[in-house]
């Protein structure tokens, strides 16, 4: 069963990071526009009224909040992918304490690191550029993400234990 969790960690890693990876070839305009859209969905599910506002009042909120939604966004895809990370080498090898240690920062590392060279390739996308910033939010959200995959771990190895 360990050997199943690895293989579906390792294809789910590997598929949000090709994701993050097209994303990221998106140009300043074609991100722009996604943002935008996503941030409309989000605000017509949370603002009352919103689809009652006028076009214009609906748009200076779309910017208002266009940034933080964005950052958000960050966070969360690489919350999500220090999770899978972690998961894939938690899955396939986590027999001692100290290995774990080995773990959180081989997968917090690993997940910093696709962040920057992303970061990078955006460098030569048209209208896109690299963010030490982004990176930072990214490292955190990954960071994020392991700590959720322990506590998961933690939760279920305390019910297990009870139930023995």
């Amino acid at each position: 069963m360990k050997r199943v969790a690895n293989i579906i960690f390792i294809i789910l890693s590997i598929a949000l990071a090709v994701t993050i990876f097209l994303l990221s070839s998106d140009t300043g305009e074609e991100s722009g526009s996604k943002s935008s859209s996503i941030t409309e969905i989000i605000l017509s599910i949370f603002v009352r009224d919103f689809d009652s506002m006028t076009r214009e009042e609906r748009l200076e909120l779309i910017n208002k909040y266009s940034f933080f939604i964005r950052k958000l966004a960050h966070f969360t895809e690489y919350a999500a992918f220090g999770f899978l990370l972690y998961g894939s080498l938690y899955t396939f090898d986590a027999s001692s304490a100290n290995k774990k240690k080995v773990l959180i920062i081989s997968s917090w590392l690993l997940a910093t690191f696709y962040a920057a060279t992303d970061e990078l390739h955006q460098k030569f996308v048209s209208g896109r550029g690299p963010s030490i910033r982004d990176v930072m939010i990214d490292s955190m959200g990954a960071l994020f993400g392991i700590i959720v995959f322990m506590l998961i771990v933690l939760i279920i190895t305390k019910v297990r234990n009870k139930k023995k």
